[in-house]
């Protein structure tokens, strides 16, 4: 569901876009709620920061601004355009730093 201005839900099961201008892309349990955020796939995801993205995986979040988590699962990008590189429970809490896969 797009809830709102300019946002959209492209395909996938049970996503919403609340964030003006944000997007889901397909996936499944997918939330975009942060201004122009994206969520592209995966399940459970959530992008909660202006301009953030999760790119697949699971039970990923972006909550930062330009804070990015692309695949892997249960990772967090909680840092000023802070990002995690897949992996599994992963955090990147500072900003403009970056995880790049393994576990914790």
């Amino acid at each position: 569901t797009a809830y709102a201005t300019n946002s959209a839900v492209n395909g996938g099961v049970s996503n919403e876009a609340s964030g003006i201008g944000s997007s889901v892309s397909g996936g499944s349990q997918n939330k975009a709620s942060g201004s122009g955020s994206a969520v592209n796939g995966g399940k459970n995801n959530k992008a909660s920061g202006v301009s953030s993205a999760v790119n697949g995986g699971g039970m990923n979040t972006a909550y930062a601004d330009y804070a990015a988590v692309n695949g892997g699962a249960e990772n967090g990008a909680s840092g000023f355009a802070s990002a995690v590189n897949g992996g599994i429970s992963n955090t990147a809490p500072g900003y403009y730093t970056a995880v790049n896969g393994g576990t914790n």
